[in-house]
């Protein structure tokens, strides 16, 4: 059932229909029957192809049914991978509206969404479908197992398919996990708790960027001389990445599609003392930085390995055939991937270097040779991520591997410290367009990525921008770090003190709450013009702090009904205040006392955002005072910051002959409370 809205401003106003002042669709009755939920995935999907198997599992996620859906590859010949397309079905036969996480390209991950149509312009590694009884279904295809790749498509008859890719000489096995419930996160939940069990059986085993601030020709002299003039600025830096253009590359080689790596040692027309003189410098001359960067990209560089370079002579090389570019490509062979990688991080580590930023990953997956991916794909990701570890702990950032492959067999499996990885593609400072889709992508990528073994980077942003606010109070509530790329002299120190805090000991740190940042209706469409929320959470647990972000998606200013439930992580037992970061407005308490219980109007600012938080108040009676009734109380945290609530580490509240609020905050800023009664 659909419908649209007919207001007016006053009584002797005209009627307007929102969908035509807005451009707004129609919205949805849902009427749920918990009744309808079936056991059999063939009631959920009736037009299911016979190619598949269907198997039952118990799921890890409440009030959701999980099944698993198998058949068979072929394999691959003459060196060539099998590929290989098989049908699936039309979810609920007619579906409301759906959701998917496409690949962008080889590297990243990009949300689409529609209605009753379901038409993917790129394959997609997640999918999920609601229907008109509030039920969602959720698809996963398996990858990254078996040399196996496997993605969505959509088809003429609305109903999606796999396409899948067999690198093994030997038959394999196709997965597609798929889960129902009344609960998208649930939904999804259950099918990647199983994926990464799956896995787990096969497999066993503050900062500062300089590539938009500085460019392409990096050298020593630039990156001192824009040290020197953000502490000139004020700015103080705790970690500083050393990006792309450092290298030893060669340029020569015109059979490749990119240079390749010649040597450990930086180039010398930019650092012609080396790269540890130039790190002994930075740190000599820039006490606060606790943490130096440099990036590398995985096969070494762009291009792999330069045949004609010292790593090439050092190591047993292979030649591969690249997919994309047609080009042939030189890499450290299998066999020496562990050397080649302990080799060059105790290099860093000797130049005085903390950790690394791992591009280029998903060249990996540009590879044509079945044998190539077979050999290579799984031993790279494999021994980078130990290598990484033993050199350099969690101080190591995963870039471009956002392909299937790394998803699944790298970033899926607990078997290590969470790293970095980046969350979506590039920050692009001079194309208008990109800022509000680079934040709606980073939000919904999240749906999925937030069960990775990583923390979210939503990368780089400036800080003298249009859109600089906006960027920050984004990456403030996506859980990961922040990293700007200002150009050398254009700072703007009053938003980072916003992002930032200083501790008793004055270094500087950011205020990241405990659970990511995530869009919280997956299905909502970008053009819709609506508002893009993004939920967060700060604690554990019963007491925590939910924060939501409201983000404009047009140019058009617009407010949302928001209800208290539609927060992460509210109890509907408690009473909470929910405070306004730009406006500093605090609400009257809210409680539920009936149904979904009570709402706020969400207004961005005029930078495009708002950030609210929902803090639970602690209730007392008042019988002791002067006057009858009740008083609630809660801590704010640091009102001055944009994710103040999560500088508290721990909070009490108690009432003898007065009321005494106790909290242990991590940095320095304005303290707020909030009282009521």
């Amino acid at each position: 059932m659909q419908f649209t809205i007919k207001f007016r401003h006053a009584l002797e106003q005209s009627w307007i229909w929102a969908n035509e002042e807005y451009g707004i669709g129609d919205g949805f009755v849902v009427l749920q029957d918990i009744a309808a939920t079936s056991q059999r995935l063939e009631d959920l999907i009736p037009d299911l192809s016979s190619q598949w198997s269907i198997s039952s599992h118990q799921s890890e996620a409440p009030d959701t049914t999980l099944w698993s859906l198998t058949t068979q590859i072929g394999p691959s010949v003459a060196d060539e991978s099998s590929f290989q397309d098989v049908e699936i079905g039309t979810p609920f036969t007619h579906f409301q509206k759906w959701f998917a996480l496409v690949r962008a390209g080889i590297p990243w991950l990009a949300p689409r969404k529609g209605l009753s149509r379901c038409s993917l312009d790129k394959d997609a590694i997640l999918c999920t479908f609601a229907d008109g009884q509030g039920r969602h279904l959720v698809f996963l295809a398996m990858s990254g197992v078996d040399d196996i790749l496997a993605l969505f498509r959509s088809t003429d008859t609305n109903s999606i398919s796999l396409h899948a890719r067999n690198d093994a000489p030997v038959e394999r096995d196709l997965m597609v996990l798929v889960s129902t419930g009344y609960e998208v996160d649930k939904a999804i939940a259950a099918v990647v708790y199983h994926a990464r069990s799956l896995i787990w059986k096969y497999s066993q085993i503050h900062n500062a960027g300089t590539w938009n601030s500085l460019g392409q020709d990096l050298t020593e002299d630039k990156i001192l001389e824009a040290l020197e003039i953000l502490e000139e600025s004020g700015i103080s830096i705790s970690n500083l990445i050393i990006d792309d253009n450092w290298q030893s590359i060669d340029t020569l080689d015109q059979g490749a599609a990119q240079a390749g790596l010649l040597e450990f040692e930086a180039n010398r027309a930019g650092f012609p003392s080396g790269l540890k003189s130039t790190v002994s410098k930075i740190r000599r001359t820039h006490r606060t930085i606790e943490r130096i960067f440099v990036w590398h990209a995985l096969l070494g560089y762009w291009g792999g390995i330069s045949p004609r370079g010292a790593i090439a002579r050092s190591y047993k090389a292979t030649h591969v055939r690249r997919e994309d570019t047609g080009t042939d490509m030189t890499l450290v062979a299998n066999e020496d991937i562990s050397k080649f990688y302990d080799d060059f991080y105790a290099f860093l580590v000797q130049s005085g270097v903390d950790g690394v930023k791992t591009d280029a990953q998903c060249m990996l997956d540009t590879l044509a040779s079945a044998s190539a991916r077979r050999a290579l794909t799984n031993a790279y990701l494999d021994k980078w991520s130990i290598a990484s570890l033993r050199h350099f702990g969690v101080n190591a950032i995963s870039c471009m591997s956002q392909f299937p492959q790394a998803l699944f067999h790298a970033l899926l499996p607990q078997i290590r410290p969470p790293v970095t990885a980046r969350n979506s593609d590039d920050y692009f400072p001079d194309a208008p367009s990109s800022h509000r889709w680079h934040v709606w992508a980073n939000a919904h990528n999240a749906v999925l990525t937030q069960y990775l073994n990583v923390v979210p980077d939503w990368d780089m942003f400036q800080t003298v921008h249009e859109f600089a606010d906006y960027h920050a109070a984004a990456r403030c509530l996506s859980g990961g770090p922040v990293y700007i790329t200002d150009v050398p002299g254009q700072h703007d120190l009053e938003l980072l003190k916003r992002v930032t805090a200083l501790t008793t000991l004055g270094k500087t740190v950011i205020l990241r709450p405990s659970v990511v940042g995530i869009a919280l209706d997956p299905y909502l469409d970008y053009d819709s013009g609506a508002l893009l929320k993004i939920g967060s959470f700060h604690g554990s647990g019963s007491g925590g702090i939910s924060l939501m972000g409201v983000f404009q998606t047009s140019d058009a200013q617009t407010s949302s009904l928001t209800l208290l439930s539609e927060f992460r992580g509210i109890s509907h037992t408690s009473s909470y205040v929910v405070r306004a970061y730009t406006t500093g407005r605090v609400s009257h308490p809210l409680r539920f006392t009936d149904g979904r219980g009570p709402s706020l109007l969400a207004t961005p600012s005029d930078e495009g955002y708002e950030i609210y938080t929902a803090y639970e108040l602690t209730r007392f009676a008042s019988r002791w005072w002067r006057r009858q009734g009740e008083i609630s109380v809660a801590s704010l945290g640091l009102v001055d910051k944009m994710t103040g609530c999560a500088a508290i580490e721990a909070s009490h509240v108690e009432m003898d002959a007065k009321i005494s609020v106790t909290s242990k905050l991590k940095a320095l800023g304005v303290f707020g409370k909030a009282s009521e009664g």
